[in-house]
C-alpha cells in the first residue's frame, strides 16, 4: 500500500481525498496535519479517528513516514514553504490549486523539485469528458468560461487549457469583451477567450473548441461530475508516484505561470509574456483570500 499523508484540512478537498482512499485498493491515508487556520482541532481529531491515520504537530515529521504527499491548504502563500521539504527529501508532491501567487514561488517549487515527481493543481482537467474532449490540432479556437472567484477558481478552466492544448503560452492580453475576460495566444498557434466570471449563476465550468470539429464540455458539481473527476486525479497521482515521473510537473508550473500572468493583465490593462517584468512583479495575496473564505466554514 502507498502511504499518503495530507497536509492542510481547510477546503472539503481534504476529506474527499481521504474518503477515496480508504476505499481504494492500492493507497492509504496514514498522516495528517493541520495548522488550524479554517478549522478546528476537534475537526482534525475526527479525520484521524475515522481514517486511522497518525496526526502530526509538525508536517515536515511526515518525511519518512509517507510515500506521497498532499498540500491542500487554501492559502497559496503556505504551498511553497510546506512543499519544498518534501520535494527536497524526494517525496512525491501533489498541491492543491492554486499553486503559488507569485513568479518567485513558482520558480523555488520548480527548482525544488528537480527530479522529485510534482504533481497538482485542479481535479478538473481528470475529468472524462475533459481527458477525451479532442485531439491535438493546431490553429485551434478554444472559448472558455467559468465562476467565482477568477484566480482561486480560475485556475480550474486554466490547469484544464493547458492540459488540452499542452504546449507553452506566449502571450495573454486583456479582452474587450464583457466581464473579466482574457485572451492567450500559445505558440502552437492555439487561441483561447477566456472568460473567467460567468455572467449567470450556474457552478460549471464550460469549454468550446472549435478546429477539426465543433466540441462542447461541460464540468458541473455535480456528485458524479466531482467522483468522476476527485477519482481520476487521485489515480493519476498515484501513478506518478509508482512510476516516479516528472512529465505532470512543467504542466502544473506552466499552468501556474499562465494564471499568474492572467491575473497580472487584467490588473495592469496590458499584455504579458512569460518573461515580461509585470509577470515577475506581480503578486495575488492568499492571506487576503484566506480571510474572506474562513467565514464560509
Amino acid at each position: 500500500m502507498v502511504d499518503i499523508g495530507i497536509v492542510g484540512l481547510d477546503t472539503s478537498h481534504g476529506e474527499s481525498f481521504a474518503k477515496r482512499l480508504a476505499s481504494h485498493e492500492e493507497a492509504t491515508l496514514s498522516a495528517v496535519w493541520d495548522g488550524g487556520s479554517v478549522r478546528d482541532e476537534s475537526y482534525t481529531q475526527s479525520i484521524c479517528d475515522q481514517y486511522a491515520a497518525r496526526q502530526y504537530a509538525d508536517p515536515h515529521e511526515m518525511i519518512g513516514d509517507v510515500d506521497g504527499v498532499m498540500i491542500l491548504t487554501v492559502d497559496w502563500e503556505t504551498h511553497r514553504p510546506l512543499a519544498i521539504p518534501f520535494l527536497e527529501a524526494g517525496i512525491p508532491t501533489l498541491i492543491d490549486k492554486p499553486i503559488a501567487g507569485s513568479k518567485e514561488d513558482i520558480q523555488a517549487i520548480g527548482q525544488a523539485a528537480n527530479e522529485t515527481p510534482l504533481f497538482g493543481g485542479s481535479a478538473v482537467p481528470y475529468h472524462s469528458a475533459i481527458t477525451t474532449f479532442e485531439p491535438d490540432c493546431s490553429s485551434r479556437a478554444l472559448y472558455c468560461v467559468g465562476y467565482d472567484d477568477p484566480f482561486y477558481y480560475g485556475s480550474h478552466l486554466i490547469d484544464t487549457v493547458c492540459q488540452i492544448v499542452d504546449t507553452d503560452w506566449a502571450t495573454v492580453s486583456p479582452a474587450n469583451d464583457p466581464g473579466r475576460t482574457v485572451e492567450i495566444v500559445f505558440t502552437d498557434g492555439t487561441y483561447v477567450t477566456v472568460r473567467l466570471d460567468s455572467p449567470g449563476t450556474k457552478k460549471q465550468f464550460s469549454f468550446l473548441s472549435v478546429g477539426n470539429q465543433t466540441s462542447v464540455v461541460e464540468v458541473g458539481s455535480e456528485p458524479a461530475d466531482m467522483d468522476d473527476m476527485y477519482r481520476s486525479y487521485l489515480d493519476a497521482y498515484l501513478e506518478v508516484i509508482e512510476t516516479r515521473s516528472t512529465v505532470t510537473g512543467k504542466r502544473v508550473l506552466d499552468a501556474a505561470s499562465l494564471l499568474l500572468g492572467i491575473d497580472a493583465a487584467l490588473e495592469y490593462g496590458q499584455p504579458i509574456t512569460p518573461n515580461s517584468r509585470a509577470l515577475a512583479e506581480h503578486v495575488v495575496n492568499g492571506d487576503a483570500f484566506l480571510e474572506a473564505y474562513s467565514p464560509y466554514y
